[in-house]
C-alpha cells in the first residue's frame, strides 16, 4: 500500500466539504498492508535494528493515515443522516462515492435518529403507548456481507482509550514467554513480538517479551530482575 496514496485521500477528503471517491478495497488492502509488515517486524526480532524503525514507522503511519480517513468520512456520513431527516435533503451524487459498508451505516444511522425523535415527540405530546419500531436490519457490525476490514478500523477509531488502558494492563502470556525488566534508559515507542507497542522510560519496571527483553539486554537499556541477587 502506498503512503503517498493515503495521504492523498486525506488531503481530498479535508479539503472537500463532501465525500471523496475512495477505492473499494481501501480498508481490506490496508489491513493486509499492516498485518504483512507486523510479520516483517516480528521476523526481524529486534525492534532497535534499522531494517525494524523502518518498519515500525511505515506501520504506524499507515495505521494513522487509514484511521484518519475513517474519522472524516464518519463525520461527513452522520452530517449527511442528519441533514436527510431534518431537511429531506440528500445529495444522490455523495450517495454514490460511498462504500457499501458506510451506506449501510448511513441507513442504519438515519433510521435510528428518525425513530428516536418520533419516540421522543410522541412523548412530549403525552403518548399512551410508544410506536411499534419497524422490523430493521441487524446492527451495523452484523449486516450480511459487511467488510471485516472496515468494521475493524471503526472499532480501533471509536476505542482508543480502552486501547490506551489495556496497553497498561498486565500482558496475558504463557510462563516462561515474558521477561520482567528494569528499563535503564528511555527509549523510542516500538512494536514487541506481542504485537503491542511499548514506549519505555527509565525506571519503569514492565514485563516484555522474552525476546525484546533480551534484545534490551544485550545492549544495556534495561535489565532482567532475575539477575539481581
Amino acid at each position: 500500500m502506498d503512503l503517498d496514496d493515503l495521504r492523498i485521500i486525506v488531503w481530498n477528503e479535508r479539503e472537500s466539504g463532501k465525500l471523496s471517491e475512495v477505492p473499494a478495497e481501501l480498508f481490506a488492502t490496508g489491513r493486509a498492508s499492516l498485518k504483512e509488515i507486523q510479520n516483517e517486524i516480528h521476523a526481524i526480532g529486534d525492534p532497535f535494528s534499522e531494517n525494524g524503525a523502518v518498519l515500525q514507522d511505515r506501520y504506524h503511519s499507515i495505521k494513522e493515515t487509514l484511521s484518519t480517513i475513517v474519522k472524516l468520512r464518519l463525520k461527513k456520513i452522520l452530517k449527511l443522516a442528519e441533514a436527510q431527516i431534518e431537511g429531506g435533503y440528500l445529495d444522490r451524487d455523495e450517495m454514490k462515492t460511498m462504500l457499501p459498508q458506510e451506506r449501510a451505516m448511513f441507513d442504519a444511522v438515519r433510521q435510528e435518529i428518525a425513530l428516536c425523535r418520533d419516540q421522543m415527540l410522541e412523548g412530549a405530546a403525552g403518548a399512551s403507548a410508544p410506536a411499534e419500531k419497524a422490523k430493521e436490519p441487524g446492527p451495523f457490525s452484523e449486516r450480511e456481507g459487511e467488510d471485516e476490514a472496515f468494521v475493524s478500523f471503526v472499532e480501533e477509531v471509536f476505542k482508543e482509550e480502552e486501547e490506551k488502558r489495556a496497553a497498561a494492563a498486565p500482558v496475558q502470556t504463557t510462563p516462561g514467554d515474558v521477561s520482567l525488566v528494569l528499563v535503564n534508559e528511555g527509549i523510542p515507542p516500538f512494536m514487541g513480538l506481542d504485537g503491542r507497542t511499548y514506549a519505555l522510560e527509565a525506571g519503569d519496571l514492565v514485563t516484555l517479551p522474552k525476546g525484546n527483553a533480551g534484545v534490551l539486554g544485550e545492549r544495556n537499556i534495561a535489565l532482567n530482575i532475575r539477575l539481581i541477587k
